[in-house]
C-alpha cells in the first residue's frame, strides 16, 4: 500500500506536487494500487559534472522518488552510484531527500570510467543475495518487482558483461529503465555542415538501444528512452516515459511465476 497524501504532504510538502503527477500517470498505466521496490542508479562518471552541479540530478532524484512513494509504503528509494566502481550508498526518503544527492557527491566523488556491469551485478545481488549477482537460467520469485531507473550519459567500458547482467536477470523480477542524458546520434536530424559538426558532438546510445531490444531473455526486461536535458521535457510527460513499457513487463512477470 502506498504512503498517504496527507503523510507526504506532512512530511515533503514539496514532493505533493510530483507525487500527483506520478499518480495521473499510474492511472493511465492501470497500475493504482501497485506495489514495488524502486531504486535510482546514478552515473558519477567525469563527464556527469555539469549535470550534478547544476541541480539536475538531485531534482531528478526527487521525481524518482515521487514515484516510489506511490509503490513503496516505506516512501524510499534505494540508491546505487557507477562510474569506474559501483557503490550502494542508502536510501532517499521523505526525511531526507532535500540535500541528498550533493551530500552523496561529498562522499563519492565523480570517477574516470563507466561500467554499467558492475554495478548491475551489485544490484541483483542486494536484492537477490542468494545469487552473488552471477549467472542465472531459470526464474527465481519475489513478492514485489523492482524497478530500477539506470540513469548515464556515456557507453559502458563492460558491455560484455553489461549484456550478461541484462540476461541473466531476466529470470528475476527486475525492470531495468535506460535514460540516456545528451543529444542521440538517432535524434539529430540537421543537414550540411552544421548537422555533420552536430552529430560528430552528439552522444552514441547505440549500445543501449541493442540493450533494449537484446533476444535471448527470459522477458524482456528493459526500456531505454534518452533525453538532451533532463528537464527538456514536462514531468507528465517524464512519468508517462517511465511507464511506457514497465505495465506490460508487471504482466509479463506475473504470468512466467516471477512474483509470488
Amino acid at each position: 500500500m502506498a504512503i498517504s497524501l496527507k503523510k507526504i504532504e506532512q512530511e515533503a510538502p514539496k514532493l505533493i506536487d510530483l507525487v500527483k503527477k506520478a499518480d495521473i500517470s499510474l492511472v493511465k498505466a492501470n497500475l493504482t494500487n501497485h506495489q514495488a521496490k524502486v531504486g535510482l542508479c546514478l552515473d558519477i562518471s567525469g563527464s556527469m559534472f555539469s549535470l550534478y552541479s547544476s541541480g539536475k540530478i538531485q531534482r531528478l532524484a526527487e521525481k524518482v522518488l515521487a514515484l516510489g512513494c506511490r509503490f513503496d509504503d516505506n516512501g524510499s528509494i534505494d540508491i546505487f552510484l557507477f562510474g569506474q566502481n559501483p557503490h550502494q550508498v542508502g536510501e532517499m526518503t521523505l526525511v531526507n531527500f532535500q540535500n541528498f544527492i550533493p551530500e552523496v557527491q561529498q562522499k563519492y566523488p565523480l570517477e574516470g570510467g563507466t561500467y554499467y556491469g558492475k554495478v548491475m551485478k551489485m544490484i541483483r545481488n542486494f536484492y537477490f543475495p542468494s545469487g552473488n549477482g552471477g549467472s542465472r537460467n531459470s526464474p527465481v520469485a519475489a513478492d514485489e518487482p523492482i524497478y530500477i531507473m539506470f540513469v548515464t550519459d556515456g557507453a559502458t567500458s563492460d558491455k560484455q558483461e553489461t549484456e550478461e547482467q541484462l540476461k541473466w536477470s531476466s529470470f528475476e523480477p527486475i525492470f531495468w529503465q535506460f535514460m540516456a542524458i545528451g543529444k542521440s546520434h538517432k535524434d539529430v536530424s540537421g543537414k550540411g555542415f552544421f548537422g555533420w559538426l552536430e552529430k560528430a558532438f552528439s552522444s552514441d546510445f547505440s549500445f543501449l538501444e541493442k540493450l533494449d531490444e537484446m533476444s535471448d531473455r527470459y522477458v524482456d526486461n528493459a526500456n531505454f528512452f534518452s533525453l538532451e536535458d533532463p528537464e527538456s521535457i514536462s514531468d507528465e510527460k517524464l512519468y508517462d516515459l517511465l511507464m511506457t513499457e514497465y505495465p506490460g513487463w508487471v504482466k509479463l512477470v506475473r504470468d512466467r511465476h516471477l512474483l509470488k
